[in-house]
């Protein structure tokens, strides 16, 4: 598979859904039943849980997969240096790393990790295993710019790590908390023949005891975790339930406890559901229309500018999003970031200023433009909306939907004219725009070119004061809004429906379920 193809299969793929039933459910499931209640009992240590997400994990290899679902089944069989804090959007803590200091200059960190961790198999986890698992990351290539700055990785001691940059790197940290930047046993991989693909090397807080793809995945405690007393369910289990219609029947009837990502039309429905709490968070997953700003009209700056203006958000947020999204009228940072640019660079739809753009740019009389969708219907819904729209200013819009697969090899080979598409787990101001918006980013499928933008992110990922950072990005964002090599549409809620049994799970803005490892349920 080519490169480009792993990297753009991150966009939007955790929210694909496929138009079929659930392959897992019994016989009559189909149908909503009674709720039976929960247990009502004190939550404390054992039991279990099931839960289910959008869609079903393509890999088991955390330094390969690139999609958001894979990473849910993924993350809890591992451990990180840091992970993301509960409650929180962008703050960090230690997870193997017991202490830390970071050098003046900003480029040398030095690790000092807990005692007493081990791998599933018993072996133990020593500063080598960190020395390997980031080589590994590097070489695999999927998240190797993050550690493009690394200049060195020493291990002085079993539990010490120093690892010195060639240049400081403000969101250093925070590409260590990554999900998939985990910490794996070299002698799993090896005897897998490098493939992870359906193997278990990690420390985290469950283990893996078998996943048939497309049915579920099966995990049990960890009885040798470092975190004395974690985690406390004995089981969790990851059902895979693709249809819409089935997850909300299911999570209503107690079949499952949690369902991760409820889409804003069931929300009202989950609501009013028996013994489910439906959580609402300021989420991470944001949407846009990519215009390829490397060919043909959309090369011209006024015609992408037109098409900003002639697309109006609220109206696609009301009929896609049931009004459930965060209009973006700025840059992609959402509302209740700290690098959120609060300026309304395009506060609204304007179609006389879109027509007067097309007429500056030589359209006056139209244009034609294929724009290309994936499967997932929200999106493909929101591709037709934006069509009758433009067509208001005379730009007539072709939606061409595509199987997945070729849908993001286009993605990532520039083969398209416009597209509708989305991003998700992102934390830093750095990892929303960096690799999208840079002139050689990993991610910058548009095309998309700006020297002074280059130089402003640039100045972004080295400076380390927090201030001096959220002017940069706020210059980035206005001048890339104004550029419009993509229409930002909206940010989404996450919201997740959880059974009143559980206990201690963090909804957090990433869809991360680290919090697993702090969850219990009622018996």
């Amino acid at each position: 598979m080519k490169k480009s193809l792993l990297l753009f299969l991150f966009c939007s793929f955790a929210l694909i859904l496929a138009a079929c039933t659930d392959p897992t459910a019994s016989e009559g499931n189909s149908t909503d039943t009674e709720d039976q209640g929960d247990t009502n009992g004190e939550a404390k240590a054992g039991g279990e849980i099931t839960l289910t997400d959008l869609s079903d994990a393509q890999s088991l290899d955390p330094h390969v997969v690139t999609d958001a679902a894979s990473m849910r089944y993924i993350e809890n069989l591992y451990n990180t240096l840091f992970r993301y804090k509960k409650g929180t959007y962008g703050e960090v803590e230690g997870d193997l790393v017991k202490d830390y200091q970071v050098s003046d200059d900003g480029k040398k960190y030095t690790f000092t990790l807990h005692d007493g961790v081990t791998f599933h198999n018993g072996d133990p986890l020593t500063s080598k295993d960190v020395k390997y698992s980031f080589e590994r990351i590097k070489k695999k290539e999927v998240r190797s710019a993050q550690f493009s700055a690394v200049k060195s990785i020493e291990t002085p001691s079993d539990n010490k790590v120093v690892i010195t940059l060639s240049e400081p790197v403000a969101p250093f940290l925070t590409f260590l908390a990554n999900p998939m930047n985990v910490i794996v046993d070299k002698k799993i991989v090896e005897e897998n023949d490098g493939d992870l693909s359906n193997a278990d090397a990690g420390s985290g807080p469950f283990k893996l005891v078998k996943w048939t793809k497309d049915q579920q995945m099966v995990m049990e405690k960890f009885d040798d975790y470092f975190k004395e007393g974690k985690p406390y369910l004995d089981k969790v289990t990851w059902r895979s339930i693709p249809d819409e219609t089935a997850r909300t029947t299911a999570i209503r009837n107690g079949e499952i406890d949690i369902l991760l990502q409820v889409q804003p039309k069931n929300i009202p429905a989950l609501e009013k559901a028996q013994n489910v709490n439906v959580k609402s968070v300021t989420g991470s997953y944001w949407e846009y229309l990519g215009l390829n700003t490397e060919k043909g009209p959309l090369a011209d700056k006024k015609v992408r500018q037109a098409i900003a203006w002639a697309v109006d958000r609220q109206a696609i947020n009301k009929v896609v999003k049931f009004g459930k999204a965060n209009v973006l009228k700025s840059g992609p940072i959402p509302e209740g970031h700290w690098a959120h640019l609060d300026e309304d660079v395009y506060p609204g739809q304007d179609l006389k200023k879109a027509k007067n753009l097309l007429k500056e740019a030589g359209y006056g009389d139209g244009l034609d433009i294929t724009l290309k969708v994936g499967t997932d219907k929200h999106q493909v819904d929101a591709a037709q909306v934006i069509k009758q729209q433009l067509e208001k200013v005379g730009i007539n819009v072709k939606v061409l939907s595509q199987e997945k697969s070729v849908f993001f090899e286009a993605l990532g080979k520039h083969e398209f004219e416009m597209t509708v598409v989305g991003w998700v787990g992102f934390v830093d101001p750095d990892e929303f725009l960096y690799n999208i918006f840079h002139t050689d980013g990993m991610y910058n499928q548009q095309g998309y070119s700006n020297p002074e933008v280059d130089k402003l992110l640039e100045q972004g990922r080295k400076e380390l004061d927090k201030e001096k950072r959220k002017e940069i990005y706020d210059k980035a964002q206005k001048i890339i809004a104004e550029d419009a090599p993509m229409v930002f549409l909206y940010a989404n809620p996450q919201t997740s429906a959880i059974r009143e049994r559980v206990e201690g799970f963090d909804v957090n803005p990433t869809v991360s379920t680290i919090s697993l490892e702090n969850t219990k349920v009622k018996q």
